[in-house]
């Protein structure tokens, strides 16, 4: 028989033997048998690492090792490689930054300072010289008693000398170097550029001209003002226009939209083109169909003071009775007209008291190469345009009854906007300068009283007699 053991048998032997302490430690050896192999080979991977760094150390022992440079010192550096560059514009800034430049900025300030008092000082007394010469002289030409070279003297001071005016004062100086001081019975020949000038051709009637032109006018010179934005300058033209208006050579009626009807209580065209004139009536009635304080005449600038008349006299030392305007305005017109000079004498004899000429013109420029190509083609414009573009208008207006309020020249001088009044009479407050305002007044009473005050001769202020004692 085949014995088997039982297995209860076998495990009641099993569990009667000891419990042996491996069973228990064998874990407990792994890890510390692991932790030991760790740090052995961190150990080992220590020391050889100490050894690359001695020998690392030990290769570099020759080499400097520089130490790393703070902001100060960087910008120093570059503060000096500023001042050392080849760009003198670098160099002027690091200069302009330096330590001591900044120390002497104070002196440089004072000096500047004393500078420009000194620079005022002397620009106070040329300009009050200046004004009182111009007081003297404009005294004694309302008097009567002013020569030629002293009336070119006044326009020299205040700033308005024409072409021809240039060309007298250089004959008169001429003659100052030469000795002659007394210029009352001297004489300087005229420089008249509008008759010298060759190029600018004689004026002539272009009523017929602009009869022929009419249709086609608008058309043909829409490019040539939109080039040059002409437009921006005859809205400046009709914002002038208040009260009682009068617009001479009005065209084809160009003007028409830059009216405000708002500032005006009536309205005068006229040009001696009636075709011209039916385009710029039917223009208005399409933009103002309900105004009715409008008139249309067909006529002449230089015959406007006839034009004017409203009938006969009754009587004969009766004066007639003419239209009076607060505004006369004209966009080039003076350039077509047989005789300019007599046409703005004749808006002047129109023109209320403290009313104003407004002119929108085109002529000579302010540049020789300008001027120069205006008279190359003047015939040529002439022909096309019926105008004079080359016209001298600083000598019409001088020539005048006109006083020019402001004058302003654009496109090279060879565009005008003036401003005229009757002379005689005084300036409106907007049309004073920011000089003629507010400085040239201070800088005479200062002046004045500085003059009092030096002067010996000049009256002193009585002394308060002494109190009277009454019993």
């Amino acid at each position: 028989m085949v014995a088997f053991p039982r297995p209860f048998m076998s495990f009641s032997h099993y569990a009667r033997q000891p419990i042996s302490r491996n069973v228990f430690l064998q874990p407990q050896r792994r890890l510390l048998s692991f932790t030991c192999s760790r740090y052995n080979n961190s150990h080992v991977d220590e020391n050889k690492n100490k050894k690359k760094l001695k020998n690392v150390f030990q290769a570099n022992a020759s080499r400097t090792v520089r130490k790393q440079k703070s902001k100060e010192e960087l910008a120093k550096e570059k503060f000096e490689e500023q001042l050392k560059s080849p760009n003198r514009f670098v160099r002027w800034g690091a200069i302009a930054r330096s330590e001591k430049f900044s120390k002497g900025m104070t002196k440089y300030m004072i000096g500047a300072y004393v500078v420009f008092l000194i620079y005022g000082l002397f620009f106070t007394k040329k300009l009050f010289a200046r004004d009182k010469e111009l007081e003297r002289l404009l005294k004694k030409q309302e008097e009567g008693n002013a020569n030629e070279y002293e009336i070119l003297r006044v326009k020299e001071l205040r700033g308005k000398l024409r072409r021809r005016d240039e060309l007298k004062l250089k004959e008169y100086k001429k003659m100052q170097e030469e000795g002659v001081e007394d210029f009352d019975d001297v004489h300087v020949q005229s420089f008249d550029q509008n008759k010298l000038n060759e190029q600018i051709l004689p004026a002539r009637d272009t009523t017929t001209f602009y009869q022929g032109k009419a249709s086609e006018y608008d058309k043909a010179i829409n490019m040539e003002e939109k080039v040059i934005f002409l437009g921006k300058r005859r809205k400046w033209l009709m914002k002038h226009c208040q009260g009682d208006v009068l617009e001479v050579s009005c065209g084809t009626g160009r003007n028409i939209k830059y009216l405000d009807m708002s500032r005006i209580n009536s309205i005068t065209f006229l040009d001696s083109s009636e075709n011209m004139m039916d385009i710029a009536h039917q223009k208005f009635r399409e933009k103002f169909p309900k105004y009715k304080k409008v008139a249309f005449v067909v006529g002449k600038a230089e015959n406007l003071v006839d034009l004017a008349e409203k009938g006969k006299p009754s009587k004969e030392n009766e004066k007639t009775e003419q239209v009076k305007y607060d505004t006369i305005v004209e966009a080039f017109g003076l350039c077509s007209h047989e005789d300019p000079v007599k046409a703005l004498n004749n808006f002047v004899k129109l023109l209320k008291p403290d009313g104003r000429i407004i002119l929108l013109e085109h002529g000579r420029g302010q540049y020789d190469f300008v001027n120069k190509m205006l008279d190359n083609r003047a015939e040529k414009r002439l022909n096309t345009w019926g105008c004079r573009w080359n016209l001298d208008l600083g000598e019409v207006l001088d020539d005048s009854d006109l006083e020019v309020v402001e004058e302003k020249r654009t496109h090279l001088g060879t565009t005008w906007c003036i401003i005229a009044k009757r002379k005689g009479d005084l300036k409106k407050k907007g049309e004073l300068g920011f000089v003629e305002k507010y400085l040239q007044s201070s800088i005479r009473k200062r002046m004045e009283s500085f003059e009092k005050k030096n002067d010996p001769d000049s009256e002193k202020q009585p002394e308060p007699g002494t109190p009277i004692n009454k019993s």
